[in-house]
């Protein structure tokens, strides 16, 4: 009698870890990262790639979202993919690529950030980066959001990274 329990007992725990592992693959999870992209010529301006990675077995959308902050000014996209106005929809396991340039950063009054440095005499900005995601079907529609990853960029020297 006893065995027949431990049996019952150890099968339903196999059967609740199996559970577990099939329900975390079919969340969505979603990761990003920003690489810089040189130019052919000096004088051009850097822009920076971003990648994103569905590592879920089950389609996304995912909006993103850059904004920097400035002497206390706000600049950030408007509208598109970066503006969270657009999305990206990825299928599973596949990677998305878009890029950007930082000096299309614009405030509530159209000034361009590049212009707002070079009017003030700043050389490095800091910057954020974040995504929200969700499934694409299905009733589980809750939004997912990543922490917002700080980063620097040089505009003299035209040097990006991470700020830690």
């Amino acid at each position: 009698m006893v065995v027949e329990w431990l049996s019952f007992i150890a099968l339903v725990v196999y059967a609740y870890l199996t559970y577990l592992i099939a329900k975390d693959i079919y969340n969505p999870l979603v990761s990003f990262s920003l690489r810089q992209i040189k130019e052919g010529k000096e004088d051009e301006p850097t822009h920076l790639g971003f990648t994103m990675i569905n590592k879920s077995k089950v389609e996304v959308e995912v909006f993103g979202k850059l904004w920097s902050k400035v002497n206390n000014e706000l600049f950030e996209f408007k509208d598109g993919f970066y503006g969270d106005k657009r999305h990206w929809i990825l299928q599973p396991f596949t990677e998305g690529f878009g890029h950007f340039y930082l000096k299309d950063l614009k405030n509530k009054d159209g000034m361009k950030i590049v212009d707002f440095i070079n009017k003030n005499k700043i050389s490095s900005i800091k910057f954020n980066m974040e995504i929200k995601y969700r499934k694409t079907d299905g009733i589980w529609k809750k939004w997912r959001k990543t922490s917002p990853q700080n980063f620097i960029y040089n505009f003299d020297q035209k040097l990006f990274w991470l700020n830690v």
